[in-house]
């Protein structure tokens, strides 16, 4: 599809076609103003100014100045029109779907928890730490009682910081500012549905209007893109940042344009605000866009000067998003430190190395590049994109000869290997438990796009390498974007190895990059076959884009015990009924500080949707203990506990919240099929003068009522409970 500058203003008023070419730049203008809103957001929230008021206003100018980044077509066939018009319904109903189960993930077990609670807090709040008011004194009765949580909540000062960098939940949090709690639970639906967009505009520039539909359509139908996108997780974001920078990059270099380059290099950096390793999707993109701006033709001036502009900002950005991950969540940075430093001095290190050559360009340093690529000539790119594949494929066959392991020095190495064993006797495998299955991250993307496609995908990354050096160096962009983390974590993931949890590592770059060279492979084979046999060819590779995903979904196997089973992520509300146990629990004594005793999962849900100091108890305490916390407080506090014999009560306490949660069962080496459900008995007490508990009497709500429901719920197929 071909794309000029926008017309003059007389000419779009007279152009019969206007709503046409909207139409047609509608999917990337969707991406471009949910980033342009990503990046405000996270640019106030690393403030300490997160409103309405500054961050809705940025985001409106900053799209008013990035709208002619992406122009409207000057001519546009039915085939543009159909293949915008497909993606936007598409992504559309998507949108909707995925809101219809979305995740209630508040009982922090795993990151979504505790970014959608930072999200809610910044509804109303304009920085992410949250006062202990008091819990620090409370706490100081005992070891055994905390004023925060460990990992995901973290003392700063006076302050609890929840874990993690700030703009995903910066970003969910417009969401409660539009409906409310339910607004942040859904937000992150909308950004999965823009990250199909995205796919759709970046495979659109080398597929066309209508090919591009089947990568877009592949990712949007994985097990993967829906459960990722349904709770709080920072991958479709990641996915949004990773590919729009890679566009609009793409366009800067292939249209002479600066107003793309540095919107890409900003998005580009902007990955840190994000996730802590940010840098190396940055560092691809970045070494990506300075050789294709060496290989390309033109001023060797002007294009020296676009890459160190690209260079600088793209830097810039990348440091002021780790330097907010330190300032709002430092112990999450310090636990984190040695990755975070070695990824910082990669990044910095390539950053250099790049600033020089390019800086040699005005010498004529950039006939490196073309020099290497003529001598290459046509068979030395096509050995360059075999070798690219070649690497792929033995990267794939690891099964067959290898076995990965960790160790079991460190305390990480230690906790992971226990939580391996469990998923391994739990699912009757060989109790291994220093193994991390790194051997099999290839087969993850084939659990969730199939093998036809990820062999696809290998033949298509090296037709990309290849072409690169032979057509059109933009196609870089495509590579940098997606194989250098790509291969960085087919070889050693660092991540309990379950699924989905595992897969979120190739969610942003892989699972996109992987569909789309697939796309790319597929096209290219059927314009070897006969003219005649081409269009019912594009009609099956099309359907297989949508079906193969398709298929994952549901898995029968007569012999198992459950001979057929859905994938859980689909069909199953992650975490469902939390947020109503943790309103019932707020709604018990409100207004009251909270001692929770015994589990550290609901400290930040209590401190968050309560709104009130909160302290952690993790083991009994006496009466004397309890009357000293409580004097941290000018009203008396409420206990809430699952576990009464823990204190002392003036009356036998009765359940006041009965609650069942459902969650996705953890597996290894598939996609989860099953499901478990947790009972939750909570007991509440407000604390006497002597730390002896009155009971709070349970209300008609949430008390013998909701827990006989709960009890006469049925099960359905493929359920295993869980205490």
């Amino acid at each position: 599809m071909a794309v000029t500058r926008p017309a003059s203003p007389q000419a779009r008023a007279t152009d019969p076609g206007r709503a046409a070419a909207g139409l047609v730049a509608a999917p990337e203008r969707i991406v471009l103003m949910l980033v342009v809103l990503a990046l405000s957001a996270g640019l106030w929230a690393s403030l300490g100014m997160h409103t309405p008021w500054t961050v809705l206003p940025t985001a409106v100018v900053g799209v008013v100045a990035a709208w002619r980044i992406v122009p409207v077509p000057s001519r546009v066939a039915a085939a543009d029109r159909t293949g915008a018009l497909a993606a936007l319904v598409g992504s559309g109903a998507w949108a909707v779907a995925a809101a219809v189960l979305h995740a209630e993930y508040l009982i922090v077990v795993r990151d979504p928890g505790f970014l959608t609670l930072a999200g809610l807090w910044l509804v109303d709040h304009p920085d992410s730490d949250i006062p202990s008011l008091g819990a620090i004194d409370a706490a100081g009765v005992d070891s055994t009682v905390l004023a925060d949580a460990s990992q995901a909540w973290n003392l700063r000062g006076d302050d609890v910081q929840p874990q993690g960098a700030r703009m995903l939940s910066a970003l969910i949090a417009a969401g409660g500012w539009v409906a409310g709690d339910r607004g942040v639970l859904v937000a992150n639906c909308l950004v999965g549905a823009v990250g199909i967009l995205a796919i759709y505009a970046l495979a659109r520039r080398v597929l066309g209007p209508l090919a591009a539909l089947a990568p877009a359509g592949a990712v949007a139908l994985s097990v993967s893109h829906i459960g990722l996108s349904r709770a709080a997780y920072t991958e479709p974001l990641t996915l949004v940042l990773v590919l729009a920078a890679a566009l609009w990059l793409w366009r800067g270099v292939e249209e002479r344009r600066a107003g793309p380059l540095v919107l890409g290099a900003v998005t580009a950096g902007a990955i840190s605000f994000v996730r802590i390793d940010g840098a190396a999707f940055a560092a691809g993109l970045l070494a990506a866009t300075v050789l294709a701006l060496a290989l390309i033709e033109g001023s060797r001036a002007k294009r020296a000067t676009a890459a160190l502009g690209v260079l600088a900002i793209q830097a810039a950005v990348l440091l002021a998003g780790y330097g907010a991950l330190w300032r709002w969540s430092e112990g999450y940075a310090d636990r984190l430190a040695d990755q975070a430093v070695l990824l910082m001095v990669g990044y910095s290190v390539l950053t250099v190395v790049l600033a020089l050559w390019v800086a040699s360009w005005f010498a004529g340093g950039d006939g490196v590049a073309t020099a290497a690529r003529d001598r290459l000539g046509r068979r030395g790119a096509v050995a360059a994109g075999v070798a690219v594949s070649t690497v792929l494929a033995v990267l794939a066959s690891r099964p067959l000869w290898m076995v990965a392991h960790r160790g079991t020095e460190t305390s990480v190495d230690r906790f992971t290997n226990s939580v391996v064993e469990s998923f391994q006797r739990g699912q009757g495998f060989e109790v291994d438990p220093t193994r991390t299955y790194a051997e099999h991250t290839v087969a993850w993307v084939s659990y969730y796009l199939t093998w036809p496609l990820v062999l696809l995908g290998i033949l298509g990354f090296g037709l990309a390498t290849t072409w690169m050096l032979t057509r059109r160096p933009a196609w870089a962009l495509l590579l940098g974007a997606t194989l250098p983390t790509s291969l960085l974590y087919f070889w050693n993931p660092e991540v309990v190895p379950d699924q989905l949890w595992a897969f979120r590592r190739f969610e942003p770059a892989t699972l996109p990059g992987f569909a789309i060279a697939a796309a790319v492979a597929a096209w290219w084979l059927i314009g070897r076959l006969r003219e005649g046999r081409r269009p019912m060819a594009r009609r099956v590779a099309a359907g297989a884009f949508l079906v193969l995903p398709l298929s994952t979904w549901v898995s029968i196997s007569p012999s198992d015990d459950l001979p057929v089973s859905a994938a859980t992520p689909v069909f199953v509300r992650e975490m469902g009924g939390a947020y109503d146990q943790i309103t019932a629990l707020c709604d018990v004594a409100p207004d009251r500080p909270i001692i929770l005793a015994g589990t550290s999962s609901h400290f930040g849900s209590l401190r968050v949707m309560c709104d009130q100091p909160t302290a952690l108890a993790l083991a009994s305490l006496t009466p004397e203990q309890v009357a000293e916390m409580a004097q941290a407080w000018d009203v008396a506090p409420v206990v809430l506990t699952r576990d009464p014999d823990w204190f002392e009560w003036t009356a036998d306490p009765e359940i006041v919240v009965s609650s069942r949660v459902r969650q996705a069962s953890y597996a290894l080496q598939e996609i989860p099929r099953t499901y478990f459900d947790r009972d939750y008995q909570w007991y509440a007490g407000v604390v006497g003068e002597d730390g002896v508990l009155a009971p709070v009497a349970p209300s008609s709500s949430t008390g013998a009522s909701a827990s006989s429901a709960a009890s006469a719920a049925s099960l359905s197929v493929g359920e295993v409970t869980s205490p």
